[in-house]
C-alpha cells in the first residue's frame, strides 16, 4: 500500500505539469512540448498540482489491492478529467484534441489489462458503461443543446467506460454510471442555482467538472455504491 502511495505521489508531479500544459496550449491548438513549459507553482497550475496529487493518491488508494496496469489506468483518467475541467473552466469547452485520443488509447489498455486478469467480461461492462452514459447525455443534448453540449456528451462515453469497468455484472456496471450521473448533476445543479442567485441572470456555466466529480466520487466510492 504505502509503495503504491508512493508511485502515485510521484507520478502525480509530471502529471500536474502536462495537465497545466494541455490547459495551456490545447484550446489555442499550440505545439505541446516546443519549447517546454517551465513549473509555476502559482495559480491555476498550483491547484492542478495539487489537485493531481490528491488524485492519484485517492486511486492508489483506492486501488491498492488491483493490478499496477488499473491503477495507472485511473490515475490517467483522474490526470486526464483534472486537465478538461481546468480547460472547461476557462473556455467552456472540452477539446477533442484530449478526449478523443484518451478514449482510442482506454479501450484496448481496459481489454488488455482485464485479458491478463483473467477477467474479459469486465470489458464488457465497461463498454456498455460507456455506452449508457454516452446515450444518457445524448438525449440531453438532444433535448438542450444550449445545455448540454456535445463535448460533455464525448467526454460521458470515456468516463462511462471506466465507471462501467468497475462493475462485476451489466448491473452494477449500469448502477454505477446512474450514480456517476446523479452525483455530477445534482452538483452541477447546486452550483448552477447559486449561480443563477448571485448574478440574478441566466448565464452559462461549465458543466464538465461536475461530471468529471461524479465520475471520481462514482469510482472511489463504488465498493459502497453497490451491493457486494
Amino acid at each position: 500500500m504505502i509503495a503504491r502511495l508512493v508511485v502515485c505521489a510521484v507520478l502525480a508531479l509530471p502529471a500536474g505539469w502536462f495537465a497545466g500544459v494541455l490547459a495551456d496550449r490545447i484550446p489555442d491548438r499550440q505545439p505541446l512540448l516546443r519549447p517546454l513549459k517551465p513549473v509555476h507553482l502559482a495559480g491555476r497550475d498550483l491547484v492542478l498540482h495539487l489537485g493531481m496529487v490528491v488524485l492519484f493518491l485517492a486511486a492508489g488508494w483506492r486501488f491498492a489491492e488491483a493490478t499496477w496496469s488499473e491503477t495507472l489506468a485511473f490515475c490517467a483518467l483522474f490526470g486526464v478529467l483534472a486537465a478538461l475541467s481546468a480547460i472547461d473552466m476557462e473556455h467552456y469547452r472540452l477539446p477533442d484534441l484530449i478526449v478523443l485520443p484518451s478514449l482510442v488509447a482506454s479501450i484496448p489498455w481496459i481489454a488488455v489489462t482485464s485479458i491478463v486478469d483473467d477477467a474479459p467480461e469486465r470489458v464488457r461492462y465497461a463498454l456498455v458503461g460507456g455506452a449508457v452514459y454516452f446515450g444518457f447525455l445524448f438525449i440531453a443534448h438532444l433535448i438542450s443543446p444550449r445545455g448540454m453540449g456535445f463535448g460533455d456528451v464525448k467526454l460521458a462515453a470515456l468516463m462511462g467506460l471506466y465507471v462501467g469497468w468497475l462493475g462485476s455484472s451489466y448491473t452494477e456496471a449500469l448502477a454505477l454510471v446512474l450514480w456517476a450521473m446523479l452525483i455530477g448533476f445534482v452538483a452541477g445543479t447546486i452550483v448552477g442555482v447559486v449561480l443563477l442567485v448571485a448574478r440574478r441572470r441566466n448565464r452559462p456555466f461549465p458543466f464538465g467538472p461536475f461530471l468529471a466529480l461524479g465520475t471520481v466520487a462514482a469510482v472511489l466510492l463504488s465498493r459502497g455504491l453497490v451491493p457486494g
